[in-house]
């Protein structure tokens, strides 16, 4: 049976109102709020973790619907998600609901749903991972008492997908410190991408690309390709004489 043409009507709603957010903590929220106009749920949770940091960045609607319980017992037993333990085996698979991973009734007699769902009854659950780049991966989730999610919801967060993570890839980093926000857009101010701005930066930090390459979560060989196109639009002969020239360029009033 095919998709209502309203409901893809709200996908483009969605997608429209995250890419109207300014920042990324109205980006998140604006997620949110999107795709809750578009699935019911009685609980919608935005979530993506820094690799580097372990810092974590969360939107939920209702705000803090888990007691702090709950909440620590899935940060000590992140593997006992059936759907969580499936993308860890096949970290490409698109939207997938609890009902197609486990059983209703083994689901409801896990260690897992016991100590983290039963109080709210939130039996039925959808998520979408969302990998940004080659590390950082955002994850939406959403759950309710009754009825089980659709396939049709399925196909709808999977197109949803790939417009989050250009979406996301547009905004600064969400823990990038003032300093480095403001010397980035001066680097940009050179021409440069977001993201060969943020390299140039580290550049000028005294970071070599293996070191770069950790930091932003990317191949050594896609640091190698960013200094290699910094380095013409620049004009400059070799790495040196890039990052030389940045910092010229930052230490300016």
């Amino acid at each position: 049976m095919p998709i209502d043409p309203n409901t893809w009507q709200q996908l483009l709603g969605a997608v429209h109102e995250m890419n109207s957010a300014s920042s990324h903590s109205s980006f998140s929220e604006a997620v949110v709020l999107g795709l809750s106009r578009m699935i019911a749920a009685d609980v919608v949770v935005f979530h993506v973790l820094d690799p580097k940091t372990q810092r974590i960045l969360t939107h939920m609607v209702p705000p803090a619907p888990y007691t702090g319980e709950e909440v620590a017992y899935y940060t000590a037993h992140p593997g006992e998600h059936p759907i969580g333990a499936h993308y860890f085996r096949h970290p490409d698979a698109p939207a997938l609901r609890i009902s197609d991973v486990i059983g209703e009734e083994e689901w409801l007699a896990s260690d897992y749903y016991r100590n983290c769902l039963s109080r709210l009854g939130l039996v039925h659950s959808i998520v979408l991972p969302v990998r940004i780049d080659e590390s950082i991966v955002v994850a939406l989730s959403f759950s309710r008492r009754d009825p089980d999610f659709t396939r049709d919801d399925c196909e709808l967060l999977d197109a949803f997908g790939p417009h989050l993570r250009l979406a996301w890839q547009r905004h600064e980093s969400p823990w990038a410190d003032r300093r480095e926000l403001e010397s980035r857009q001066r680097l940009q101010d050179l021409g440069l991408s977001p993201r060969e701005s943020e390299v140039l930066f580290w550049m000028t930090e005294g970071k070599v690309n293996r070191e770069i390459a950790t930091l932003l979560g990317l191949s050594l060989a896609t640091v190698q390709d960013h200094v290699a196109r910094i380095l013409e639009k620049l004009g400059t002969e070799n790495r040196h004489a890039a990052t030389v020239f940045a910092i010229s360029r930052l230490r300016q009033p």
